[in-house]
C-alpha cells in the first residue's frame, strides 16, 4: 500500500522521496527515472551553463517522463554569481504545463524572499534546504511550503552548528508551523519509518541516488559510493566556514594538508576545488581520487547499484513493514485496571506456542516484492482463524501450535519461491519473548 503524507499529497507522487539537487549528477535521465518511479527528482539548475542550457534540461525531461518534477536553485554567494534572475525565468517559464511543481532552494543570496515570491505566483510549490531551526523558521517567514531539514550527516554544506538528525527533526516538529521532509544521511526503508514517526513528512535523499543505474555519472563513481562507508568522507574549509562533506580521496586529503598551513586562505585550494575537475571525473574520467566531490555518511547503508524503481520500491515495502509490523507490534494493550489482570502463570510444565523463524536469500527486500501481499494476506487468514498469535519484534511469526506454523511454511509463497532457504520452528519462552523487547 503507498504511503500518503502532505509531500505526497501537495505534489501528486506516489512515494514521498525526493531526489534533491546535485552538481553533475541532477540531470534529466536520472531525474525522469526517478519520477516515473513514483518518486520526484530535481534538475541541478546551476550545473547547467546557462539559463538556456537549463531550459534544454528541463525540456528533455518533459520529454522522457509525464511525470511531476522538480528544480533546484542554490542561491549562494560566489566569486563570480550567475545571473540568478535568468534561472528563475526560466523556469517560471517552464512551469506552464504544471508538470515542473516543486522548487527547491537552498542559500539566500540577495535574499530568498524575492524568489519565493516569483515562484509561487507562478504556480510552484517551494521547498527549501536549511541546517537549523533558526534558519527554517526564517524560510517560513517568506512563505516557502516546505522545508528540507538538513543534518549533519549530509552530503554538501552541513553549515556550522553541526546539529544531528535525531535533534534537528524532533525540533522541527516541535517548532516549525510548516511541514518538513528529513535530508541528510537518508537511504533505506527503515529511516523513512523513523523520518515520518518524528514527524516528517518524507525523506529527501542525494548520495544514495547516484549509485543508481539512471544516475549519468561514471560507473567508478558508483562504484565508490558502494565500497565506502560511514568513515569514507571528510570536512572540508571549516576555517573558511563554508564547511564541505566530501569524498575522501587524495584531493581532498590534500586540500585538508593545505588548509592546514593557510587556513581561511580559498586562493591557495581553489585549483583543487574548481567545479572542472568534480565535472570530468564524474562525466569523462571515472577518476574517484581527482577533484572534489560532495558524498554522505550514507555510504555506510549502500550496498548494491540499482534502478531507481527498485530503490524507491524497496525504501516504501520496507517503511510499510516497520510501520504495520515492527511499530504495531510493539503497542501491547492492557487494562486500565491494572489490579484486575492476573499475572503469567510460569511453571516448567506450562505450554508455549511456537516461533517460525525464517532464513532468507540476501537480497530478500528486493525479491519479496512480488509475493509480499500474498504472503500478508496467508498470515491475515492465520491469524483470524487463531492459528497465528502475533508477530514477533524481530519479524519471527508466532504460531499456536507447531502443526500451524508448518502449515502456514507450505502455503507460504516467500518458501515456494525459494526466497527462503531455511525455516526453524521452536518453542516460545518467556525469555524469548524478554529478549524481542529489547532494542535490536
Amino acid at each position: 500500500m503507498p504511503i500518503s503524507t502532505k509531500l505526497t499529497r501537495a505534489l501528486g507522487i506516489t512515494h514521498p522521496l525526493i531526489q534533491g539537487g546535485m552538481h553533475y549528477v541532477g540531470y534529466a535521465p536520472l531525474v525522469a527515472a526517478v519520477g516515473n518511479a513514483g518518486a520526484i527528482g530535481c534538475i541541478t539548475a546551476l550545473t547547467q551553463p546557462s539559463p538556456e542550457a537549463l531550459q534544454k534540461e528541463i525540456r528533455a525531461c518533459k520529454a522522457l517522463s509525464t511525470k511531476p518534477f522538480g528544480v533546484n536553485l542554490t542561491l549562494l554567494p560566489m566569486l563570480q554569481p550567475p545571473n540568478y534572475d535568468a534561472f528563475a525565468q526560466v523556469v517560471e517559464d517552464e512551469m506552464a504545463s504544471g508538470q515542473l511543481r516543486m522548487i527547491e532552494t537552498a542559500g539566500h543570496f540577495k535574499g530568498l524572499e524575492p524568489f519565493v515570491i516569483r515562484f509561487k505566483a507562478a504556480g510552484a510549490f517551494v521547498i527549501h534546504k536549511c541546517v537549523t531551526i533558526r534558519h527554517a523558521k526564517s524560510a517560513e517567514k517568506v512563505g516557502v511550503d516546505m522545508i528540507s531539514m538538513d543534518g549533519f550527516d549530509c552530503a554538501g554544506h552541513p553549515g556550522e552548528a553541526d546539529i544531528g538528525n535525531w535533534v534537528l527533526f524532533a525540533k522541527a516538529a516541535r517548532e516549525l508551523k510548516i511541514p518538513f521532509v528529513a535530508s541528510g544521511g537518508c537511504a533505506d526503508g527503515k529511516q523513512l519509518a523513523a523520518a515520518i514517526a518524528m514527524g516528517a513528512e518524507g525523506m529527501n535523499m542525494g548520495t544514495r541516488f547516484m549509485a543508481t543505474v539512471e544516475a549519468p555519472i561514471h560507473d567508478n563513481i558508483k562504484q565508490a559510493l558502494v565500497d565506502g562507508d560511514e568513515h569514507s568522507t571528510t570536512l572540508l574549509m571549516r576555517s573558511m566556514r563554508n564547511t564541505e562533506r566530501v569524498y575522501k580521496n587524495q584531493a581532498a586529503l590534500k586540500v585538508l594538508e593545505i588548509e592546514k598551513e593557510h587556513p581561511g586562505d580559498f586562493s591557495k585550494i581553489g585549483h583543487i576545488l574548481s567545479g572542472d575537475n568534480y565535472r570530468r571525473a564524474f562525466q569523462e574520467t571515472g577518476d574517484v581520487e581527482e577533484g572534489v566531490w560532495s558524498a554522505g555518511t550514507v555510504m555506510g547503508l549502500i550496498d548494491s547499484v540499482v534502478t531507481c524503481q527498485e530503490l524507491c520500491d524497496n525504501i516504501v515495502s520496507e517503511a510499510e513493514e516497520v510501520i504495520t509490523g515492527r511499530l504495531a507490534n510493539s503497542v501491547t494493550l492492557v487494562s486500565d485496571d491494572v489490579s484486575s489482570v492476573d499475572p503469567p502463570k510460569i511453571t516448567p510444565h506450562c505450554k508455549w506456542p511456537r516461533v517460525l523463524h525464517y532464513t532468507v536469500i540476501d537480497n530478500f527486500m528486493e525479491k519479496r516484492i512480488p509475493h509480499r501481499q500474498a504472503h500478508i494476506r496467508l498470515a491475515e487468514e492465520f491469524m483470524q482463524a487463531g492459528k497465528l498469535v502475533m508477530k514477533g519484534a524481530r519479524g519471527d511469526l508466532i504460531f499456536r501450535s507447531r502443526e500451524d506454523a508448518f502449515d502456514f511454511v507450505s502455503l507460504d509463497p516467500y518458501v515456494k519461491y525459494g526466497i527462503v532457504t531455511d525455516y526453524a520452528v521452536r518453542e516460545w519462552s518467556m525469555l524469548e519473548s524478554a529478549a524481542q523487547l529489547r532494542p535490536t
